[in-house]
């Protein structure tokens, strides 16, 4: 049977991750992406936002979808990113630094705080210079790569750029992006050697669950059409930014033209895209007559 559930997905992803039931997924997957020696691997987490299903289901997409601590007091975001958004870096580091700053309560010294670590799985290219499909961000010293500190520290991780196939898997994060990738269709009969391993098989089953509960394939595909809403309305939003920016750029184009003073930005705050263009077509049709 062909599985039909993509872990990608928002309520899919928490599902696996984000729950009590699962937390032996989420330790594995930290340790397959930190690749940290022996006496610094993760090896108990606290959910810090544990996943619900049943509040989920007329819930928005949220931003950070798995928050978790460990035994040393390490935090960790984990997120799965679909589309690319202009500002997704700066929100990444925006979040990391809210979660770090979180940690201390009035009074409290600035050696109780612990590392935040953000992990993110992107369904699309950020980076598009360089093949790496793992790439980690910390703060350096710019000459000598130094570290100022340990206390923040990004992994962003490209699916797309993984193309091994199931029979080149080797090590565990290789594992868990092909299984990422291409869980939804695979045959839950033939599942391949290299994937064949405890925790890969238990995210399975519970995919699988999906399928096999009527309440949870309803929340499963709210949750897609959800996504897919989300995605739509932000290409339309963009569409229409590069549209204003044109009929921006040429009202002040054709005010040059009349010797106008430039409209401020601001007054086009709010202003419809109709709107623009009848302004455009009134100086057009001022040029003209200037030309006559």
């Amino acid at each position: 049977m062909i599985l039909g559930i993509d872990p990608k997905i928002d309520y899919a992803f928490k599902l696996l991750l984000g729950r009590d039931e699962t937390r032996p997924l989420l330790i594995d997957l930290l340790n397959s992406v930190l690749q940290r020696p022996e006496g610094e691997r993760v090896e108990s987490v606290e959910l810090l936002n544990p996943f619900n299903p049943k509040a989920a289901f007329d819930d928005k997409l949220s931003i950070v979808d798995v928050r978790a601590r460990d035994q040393s007091g390490r935090l960790f975001n984990v997120e799965m990113q679909m589309l690319g958004e202009d500002s997704f870096a700066s929100r990444i580091v925006y979040y990391a630094a809210r979660t770090f700053q979180q940690q201390l309560h009035e009074g409290d010294g600035y050696e109780l705080l612990r590392p935040t670590i953000s992990i993110c799985f992107l369904n699309h290219v950020l980076f598009p210079n360089v093949a790496d499909y793992h790439l980690c961000f910390r703060l350096l010293e710019t000459t000598h790569q130094f570290p100022l500190t340990d206390d923040l520290e990004f992994h962003f991780l490209e699916l797309p750029k993984f193309q091994k196939s199931s029979e080149e898997l080797v090590e565990g994060l290789e594992v868990w992006l092909y299984f990422l990738r291409h869980a939804e269709k695979m045959d839950t009969a033939a599942i391949p050697a290299t994937l064949r391993q405890p925790l890969i098989l238990k995210a399975l089953k519970e995919l699988e669950m999906v399928t096999q509960d009527e309440i949870e394939r309803i929340r499963y595909e709210s949750s897609v059409e959800s996504e897919r809403a989300y995605h739509f309305n932000m290409r339309m939003s963009e569409r229409k930014g590069r549209e204003e920016g044109e009929k921006l750029g040429a009202i002040r184009v054709l005010e040059r033209l009349l010797g106008k003073p430039e409209t401020p930005a601001e007054k086009f705050s709010g202003i419809s895209l109709n709107e623009l263009d009848r302004q455009i077509a009134d100086l057009e049709r001022q040029v003209r007559d200037i030309r006559r």
